[in-house]
């Protein structure tokens, strides 16, 4: 077992101070006030038997002192596309439509190798600032795959699929890995967006998540011109469109859903699709502002990406959950718009669900420990007065003094327990020299 004491505890529903945790193989057996602790010899209730903790199977095997750091539930990137990590800084200040005129010549010579490395760069980056899972959506995903299950972060991987040959390849992948890594990999039907696939691949997409079981991937209504093309196209927006071929029917996660009726809005909410909300990137690309007031109040689940580096050009989520808090209030004019706890949930816990992980999102008994620490020294989170708010106002990402994913440590003080980052580099800048990108 682990033990981690004094810390400041933000379980995803309320704040204990002086707080620890106790976690058994991938689970949270204790979440609670440190003088309630269980002791050694005492009982422990625990997957339905009582235990003696420390036992010859129960012994604490590391004792983590916090300090008085701030425990959070590990934070959930809904969407992005890691080795885009290698297009960071490429097209910058560009519209959406020559923002792809860019980049798809570069991404098109992308081999497999390349995505692997991309991808672990990106990992690097996302396990220091405190990510423990994220949803990608690329090419290669095989290589994404290997990243996944050799670092130790949770995932939720697809293919950006235009074709009927691509949403297939989802198939093989399902069958093999979704599951893996002791339930740390999920695998959705990825399809690319209403632009990028005809009718025949859209059917498809639908039929195969249905008969796997399994949820749908995809980018809706980003800019405005992609909504305008589509209604001078089809006669009726993306999500409409998409909801004549029976998508919603599934499982979804939408990423951007910018531009959006009030129509819209309804259908998305009525099928409980969960909005990965991209604030940096869709003011990045200036595609505006999702109304995610509106798009809460009808039954749509909120929650938070980067998308790609290119993008963006971060991947810290620290950096995302104060933009889309800022963004609302900004923009609607209510300080109350996206408050703390709301923001910190779409990040966590509303975030897992949308890639399909049971209990992981909150620091409770019975949960996934996936968690971090942020730095209680940090000069930008003193005095601590309110840690909730904090972590969405003042935390950024190289705070996070360790990231800790299926009860297993990735990341610790600086130091990676699953890569080697030198070799991470170094492979990734030689790509980035194959590819002539520097």
């Amino acid at each position: 077992m682990i033990k981690i004491t004094d810390i400041n505890l933000y379980t995803g529903e309320e704040l204990i101070r002086d707080a620890a945790l106790l976690i058994s193989g991938t689970d949270i057996v204790y979440a609670g006030k440190k003088e309630n602790l269980p002791h050694e010899g005492e009982n422990l209730f625990l997957g339905g038997e009582n235990l003696l903790l420390g036992g010859e199977d129960y012994k604490i095997t590391r004792s983590i002192k916090g300090g008085g750091a701030l425990c959070l539930p590990g934070l959930v990137n809904a969407h992005t596309h890691g080795a885009m990590v290698f297009l960071r800084g490429v097209a910058s200040d560009r519209t959406l439509s020559d923002w792809l005129e860019k980049v798809v010549p570069i991404e098109e010579k992308f081999t497999r190798s390349m995505i692997y490395d991309g991808t672990m760069l990106a990992i690097a980056q996302m396990i220091a600032t405190g990510t423990t899972a994220f949803a990608d959506m690329y090419y290669h995903m095989d290589a994404v795959i290997d990243s996944v299950l050799e670092t130790g972060i949770r995932a939720n991987i697809t293919r950006g699929s235009s074709s009927e040959e691509g949403v297939d390849s989802h198939k093989g992948w399902f069958a093999d890995w979704d599951g893996a890594g002791e339930g740390r990999l999920r695998v959705f039907v990825g399809l690319h967006a209403e632009y990028t696939s005809d009718e025949k691949t859209v059917a498809y997409a639908v039929e195969t998540a249905g008969k796997l079981s399994t949820g749908i991937h995809l980018h809706i209504s980003e800019s405005l011109f992609e909504v305008e093309g589509c209604i001078g196209r089809r006669g009726c927006s993306p999500v409409e469109y998409f909801k004549k071929y029976g998508i919603f029917n599934n499982h979804t996660l939408a990423a951007h859903c910018v531009h959006l009726s009030d129509n819209d809005i309804a259908i998305l909410g009525e099928a409980g699709v969960y909005a990965a909300h991209c604030p940096v990137s869709n003011m990045k690309l200036a595609n505006g502002i999702a109304p995610l007031r509106k798009m809460e109040a009808a039954g749509v689940n909120i929650a938070l990406g980067t998308d790609g580096a290119s993008s963006n050009n971060s991947l810290d989520m620290f950096r995302e959950m104060k933009a889309a808090s800022l963004l609302q209030k900004g923009s609607l004019g209510d300080p109350k718009a996206m408050d703390a706890e709301k923001t910190i949930k779409a990040a966590t816990l509303t975030g897992a669900k949308a890639l399909g992980f049971d209990k992981t999102g909150l620091l409770k008994k019975g949960y996934r420990a996936d968690l971090i620490l942020i730095d209680p020294d940090s000069l930008n989170m003193f005095p601590g007065v309110d840690p909730a708010a904090d972590a969405v106002y003042s935390a950024q990402g190289s705070d996070v003094t360790l990231n800790m994913v299926n009860g297993k440590i990735l990341y610790e003080k600086g130091e990676y327990k699953t890569l080697d980052i030198e070799k991470v580099k170094a492979q990734a800048l030689q790509t980035a020299k194959e590819l002539n990108i520097v």
